[in-house]
């Protein structure tokens, strides 16, 4: 469900990504060895996640079985962003964990409101040390609005200029209304079984310009989740 534009209420985003606030304060705190990792998150019958395989391709087993309104689907596998404290060698404990949406390149022939590149930050840009996923962290600005319905929406877009060795692609953002009153950082991942090119060039619309990022020599593992 979440392999074409993405939608975000960004207040319940930036409560995640707040999980390490105070987390370190003189080392010995409740969650003095909180990690947080991208991991894949496997749902059992019961929609429960009961393990995750991290970036490493390390398999940890969860003291508690997690659930959440975003595993919808039992006996599948979702991206997600995991705060855990570990336990032992092969054990977490989750402190939190959140949905990251898997995006696909969309033709530009395919959007309905036609192609949207309106400003945000990119933090990072980077590729998983299992080759399955390029990884963005993203700041956008946003407010509260009385219509829950007003969204920003995400996607990734195959751009003019593509060769069979070096594909151009694009990110598309819709602001959709929202204000621009403060930031709220969100992660998303691009499968890189969905490239066509072992180079692949990112730009994105900046508040302060263009930025391009090129990757290049990965090796695309098949089976990316969403």
């Amino acid at each position: 469900m979440f392999k074409y534009f993405i939608f975000f209420i960004f207040l319940i985003c930036a409560a995640l990504l707040s999980c390490t606030v105070d987390a370190y304060e003189k080392g010995e705190g409740d969650y003095s060895l909180l990690t947080a990792e991208l991991v894949e998150a496997s749902v059992n019958s019961s929609k429960q996640v009961t393990q995750v395989v991290t970036d490493d391709a390390q398999l940890l087993t969860l003291t508690q079985p997690f659930t959440a309104k975003w595993v919808a689907r039992p006996d599948t596998t979702y991206r997600a962003l995991l705060y855990y404290n570990r336990v032992g060698a092969a054990k977490a404990e989750v402190v939190n964990m959140g949905a990251v949406s898997v995006l696909y390149p969309l033709n530009a022939d395919s959007l309905k409101k036609g192609m949207k590149a309106d400003p945000l930050y990119v933090e990072s840009i980077w590729q998983s040390r299992n080759g399955r996923y390029l990884n963005m962290q993203l700041r956008l600005l946003t407010g509260q609005v009385a219509n829950d319905s007003i969204r920003q929406s995400i996607g990734i877009v195959k751009a003019k200029g593509s060769t069979s060795t070096h594909q151009q692609l694009q990110l598309y953002h819709d602001q959709g209304g929202q204000p621009e009153y403060y930031s709220s950082s969100v992660v998303v991942s691009l499968a890189t079984n969905s490239l066509s090119a072992d180079t692949v060039t990112i730009t994105v619309n900046t508040y302060d310009g263009p930025f391009v990022r090129t990757l290049t020599g990965w090796k695309a593992a098949s089976g990316a989740r969403h």
